[in-house]
């Protein structure tokens, strides 16, 4: 009698839940995953009341999961999804109102793994980007999660000079970060003291109000001010600026020292805002006194910025593939050896605190 033969994890195809009140968003979500390979469509629901006698039978990889629902809105079933099964991993659907961003932002805060923000109208065009976009990140963050290996135990941390940069001070921290950077920020910035000696800067792929609220959300829970950055603004010490969705940021010189400039183009870069047009600014301008860091994300954005700052001296560190949610964007550094140190968040969080806290901003 022949055995059968156990198909292994690597073959097996990711399963999928999806919570919605939308007849139109069940169908299309049902349609697309339903014709990809990987992916096996276990069913919908209108909301969480109906949604979780079947999470609980079917036990899905991901529940794609919507905000605002009737009888039991995503907020609510997330909590229960979280109590009851936290191997399923949830992806919000979000409006792009400022009631949806704000309520994504605390689901991120309760241990969603993601979101993708609906389109405004139903153009087929915009459908197709959130689509495509959900499925990427469903694909990236099953495989992160198959790749990685437990964290092993930490070792006290005995921080040595930076490699022939004894004399060197520094008061500026970049950091570029995508799929999973709401939950790594957090982590980030709850273990970061209030008395930096400098500043933070920040490229997260978000789309517009988003960006607003994920400062909120980390300046409420940090110990420093964490602001969506303006147009004009000096950089302050202590204080992190956050990217605005839809637009750019660099940081080009100003009379007091830093200084940020918020902009809409160039129309050809697809992130907005991009990790690479504020990588690069920073080495045109303060490539020295920069150290920045690659994180969690998906894609190669970063890369070009940190071949020209390691060119013209800056510092910088990737986060490690164990810790990551997707290891895309410090991936081809990694391998490539721009990096100078590849940490944990936590250690990324330490390894700020002890560079910022040694210098005078600016001089």
């Amino acid at each position: 009698m022949q055995v059968p033969v156990e198909k292994s994890k690597a073959t097996r195809k990711t399963s999928v839940f999806v919570v919605d009140d939308s007849l139109v968003y069940r169908n299309l979500l049902r349609n697309m995953f339903t014709q990809d390979e990987e992916i096996e469509f276990l069913g919908a629901a209108i909301d969480g009341k109906f949604a979780l006698p079947k999470i609980a039978q079917l036990r899905p990889d991901f529940v794609i999961l919507d905000v605002e629902m009737p009888q039991m809105n995503g907020i609510q079933t997330l909590e229960e999804i979280k109590a009851q099964f936290p191997e399923t991993q949830v992806i919000m659907l979000s409006s792009r109102t400022q009631e949806g961003a704000k309520i994504t932002m605390k689901a991120l805060d309760m241990g969603a793994i993601d979101f993708v923000p609906k389109p405004d109208g139903t153009q087929e065009g915009a459908l197709s980007e959130t689509l495509d976009s959900l499925t990427s990140k469903i694909k990236s963050i099953r495989s992160q999660k198959s790749d990685s290996k437990p964290l092993p135990d930490k070792k006290p941390i005995a921080y040595l000079p930076f490699r022939n940069r004894q004399d060197k001070e520094f008061s500026l921290c970049a950091i570029g970060i995508s799929t999973g950077g709401p939950i790594a920020l957090r982590e980030l910035f709850l273990r970061l003291p209030s008395d930096l000696n400098g500043s933070i800067v920040i490229a997260q792929h978000m789309p517009p109000l988003f960006t607003n609220y994920l400062a909120e959300s980390l300046s409420q829970a940090a110990n420093m001010r964490v602001k969506e950055a303006e147009d004009g603004e000096d950089l302050k010490k202590g204080v992190a600026y956050i990217a605005p969705g839809g637009k750019q940021l660099e940081i080009i010189p100003g009379p007091e020292g830093p200084r940020t400039r918020v902009f809409q183009g160039p129309e050809e870069e697809l992130c907005k805002p991009s990790v690479n047009i504020l990588f690069k600014s920073l080495a045109d301008n303060f490539a020295k006194e920069t150290v920045a860091i690659i994180m969690t994300g998906m894609g190669e954005d970063g890369y070009l910025g940190l071949k020209e700052l390691k060119k013209k001296g800056s510092y910088l560190i990737a986060q490690n593939r164990e810790s990551c949610t997707v290891f895309g964007m410090p991936n081809r550094p990694v391998q490539e050896g721009l990096i100078d140190e590849v940490l944990d968040v936590e250690r990324i969080a330490d390894k700020i605190a002890y560079i910022l806290q040694k210098v005078d901003l600016h001089g």
